[in-house]
């Protein structure tokens, strides 16, 4: 009996070492480097609508006019006025309940199927690039997992243990309801299942109370009504987010897991130890399981039906609420007999998962260098070794995130030729065709327009610099070629001299010479001729990686009375068009010769289709008169970052 009360306070002891020990390394995860991470796009939106002077203009101009709770927002109004605007303050709060998130679900893992599960949980839960990466932002994923898993300890305690504290527990499940709802819409929503589940768990006698504290949530809500019903009218986030397709639960399973076939193995030898180290007479709360099981799967149908049917919504954001439930489903079973079993099951996790962190997703590689800060950083490091009177300086990206870093100490004073929004897309071909510099440095966000890049290169051949950020680029062009080389690695023309590879339908009577005493043949489009000469060829043949870019230039020459056409590149799964990018031709100065651009980013495409050939053409649908010189397709190497954070990086 005694040797069985000090192994049992040893097991305790252990336990309280590991989770320590976790929070630590999640910690040092988490506050690594802490004043170098950047603000994201959707702090940066946040942080620009707290600037209001009173609290009616944020609800206004700063709530109504998202989709998100009032919640965060009224939070980081107040938490901003009294600390200013600096990285690592306004990510303070959202990284500390980040960490506590960890031991809560530690502690309603270990309430529900025993201390491994809950350890197990906790270590991916702290590891792990997806709840780290969004401990390290100041929106509303690390403060709702904290308030859902807040909410989920003190219903536990309402579930399992009614006689003890209860009205102290039900008063801690309304406040974290209360908070869950003006988290996020997803938190709202798994607080309601997590409740509507308790009516079939929770002890008969406290069932009534429990029924009643609904209504205190609902009176602390009611408030916020107003704002709900306004950002329910406006659906979801369609202007920019896809629907999601059947591979959804896929792709997602593989991100949570850091596409990592490391941490694949890591999950499969788990599961054996800890099936052989489980203790042999052991009795599972399996409605518990059920109820993990209800709770990651409700959330994430309702999610993805909505966003099929109705408006997209669902990202991998808003599925984290959910997630620690995942983990607890994947390992409710495991109990390990021995102390050391608990040691080697946690040490496995943070042997497998930190070095692929770090090494496969790049996590501080690419979230500590944001786009909007590294193109002006860049920029001044480019300028000041190449010599600011060398250099035109554009800057593609979202004015007012350009500024706050031009703002930066070191930067103040630092001047850049040209600064455009992408709601205010510049004139390319016009600032290219005025620029007497030698160099031309260009930054750029991953939706500035793809076409900008052959434009610069028409004017500016060779590319001295190509730094590949997370979702953007940063370019030097050069007229020298002994300063710079090409990034096209394929090119094909259509000159009308001679037949050229991959081109289709040359019409020989429409190629006749341009006259003026110039032979030189060009190809004329009128009334009868729709397509021009067609480039075809399979997307796995002619290109080398997913990332790349495929660049369509046209010469074309318009005449009286044309009104447009349009340069395309499509997408075919065999002969059925999947999508495609155009760019409109219209009426130019009579007898001059323009080069039209258009680009198409494979990052962009499903690869999952078959029998994939791209094609690029002019598309007259008017037939009317037009004369092109020559068509040229190329493709060039891309951004393998680009799009890193959230998938495979390749």
């Amino acid at each position: 009996m005694f040797g069985q009360s000090m192994r049992a306070s040893t097991n305790i002891h252990i336990d309280r070492v590991l989770i320590l020990l976790i929070l630590a390394i999640g910690a040092a995860l988490r506050f690594y480097n802490y004043s170098s991470i950047p603000f994201t796009h959707d702090e940066f939106s946040a942080v620009f609508r707290t600037q209001f002077t009173t609290f009616h203009d944020l609800i206004q101009k700063g709530v109504l006019v998202d989709t998100h709770p009032a919640g965060i927002q009224v939070f980081l109004y107040y938490w901003i006025k009294l600390f200013g605007i600096s990285e690592p303050l306004v990510k303070l709060p959202f990284t500390i309940l980040s960490l506590i998130s960890v031991y809560l679900i530690y502690s309603i893992g270990r309430q529900w199927f025993s201390s491994t599960t809950g350890l197990i949980a906790a270590s991916f839960l702290s590891f792990l690039q997806y709840p780290v990466m969004y401990g390290q932002i100041a929106r509303p994923y690390a403060s709702g997992l904290f308030f859902v898993l807040l909410m989920v300890y003190f219903w536990t305690r309402l579930m399992l243990a009614p006689d003890k504290r209860f009205y102290f527990n039900l008063a801690g499940y309304i406040f974290a309801s209360a908070l869950c709802a003006y988290n996020h819409h997803f938190s709202l929503l798994f607080c309601a299942v997590a409740g509507f589940t308790g009516v079939f768990l929770i002890a008969k006698p406290r069932r009534l109370p429990y029924l009643l504290s609904w209504f205190v949530i609902l009176l602390l809500y009611i408030p916020h009504l107003p704002i709900f019903l306004s950002q329910l009218k406006q659906g979801g986030i369609g202007g920019w987010l896809s629907k999601p397709g059947p591979g959804f639960f896929l792709d997602y399973l593989c991100y949570v897991f850091q596409f990592s076939w490391y941490v694949a193995a890591l999950l499969g030898v788990l599961v054996i130890l800890t099936i052989i180290w489980r203790k042999k007479a052991r009795s599972t709360n399996y409605h518990l399981v059920l109820v993990s099981l209800a709770w990651f799967l409700i959330p994430f149908l309702t999610g993805f039906l909505y966003s099929v049917y109705v408006n997209p919504v669902l990202q991998y954001s808003v599925l984290i609420f959910s997630f620690p439930f995942l983990l607890l489903l994947m390992f409710f079973y495991a109990d390990a007999v021995k102390s050391w079993q608990k040691c080697i099951l946690v040490a496995l996790c943070s042997l497998v998962i930190i070095p692929s962190l770090i090494f496969e997703r790049k996590h501080y590689r690419l979230f500590y260098h944001s786009q909007y800060k590294e193109i002006v950083v860049d920029a001044k490091h480019a300028a000041d070794s190449l010599g600011r009177s060398n250099c035109f300086i554009l800057l593609d990206s979202h004015r007012s995130f350009t500024r706050y870093y031009l703002e930066q100490a070191g930067m103040k004073n630092f001047r850049v030729d040209c600064i455009h929004d992408l709601f205010e897309p510049p004139v390319i071909s016009e600032i290219v065709d005025t620029c007497k510099a030698r160099y031309f440095v260009y930054g750029c966000i991953s939706n500035s327009k793809w076409e900008d890049y052959p434009v610069i290169q028409s004017k500016f051949p060779f590319i001295f610099v190509h730094q590949k950020i997370n979702e953007g680029d940063f370019y030097v062009f050069s007229k020298d070629s002994l300063s710079g080389s090409s990034e096209y690695y394929f090119s094909s023309r259509a000159d009308f001299v001679s037949n050229s590879s991959g081109w289709e339908n040359f019409l020989p009577a429409y190629i006749r010479p341009i006259g003026g005493g110039l032979e030189t043949p060009v190809l004329r489009m009128d009334s009868s001729l729709q397509f021009s000469p067609i480039f075809r060829g399979s997307i796995r043949d002619i290109c080398r990686h997913k990332n790349d870019i495929i660049d369509l230039c046209a010469e074309v020459q318009t005449t009286e009375g044309f009104s447009e056409a349009y340069l395309q590149i499509g997408l075919y799964q065999k002969e059925n068009l999947l999508s495609f990018q155009s760019a409109s031709i219209k009426a130019g100065k009579p007898g001059e010769f323009r080069r039209i651009f258009c680009s198409y980013r494979l990052a962009d495409i499903d690869w999952s289709h078959h029998f994939l050939n791209i094609r690029g053409f002019i598309w007259n649908p008017k037939k009317q008169d037009l004369i092109i010189r020559g068509m040229t397709f190329r493709i060039r190497h891309g951004n393998p970052y680009l799009y890193g954070l959230y998938r495979k990086i390749k």
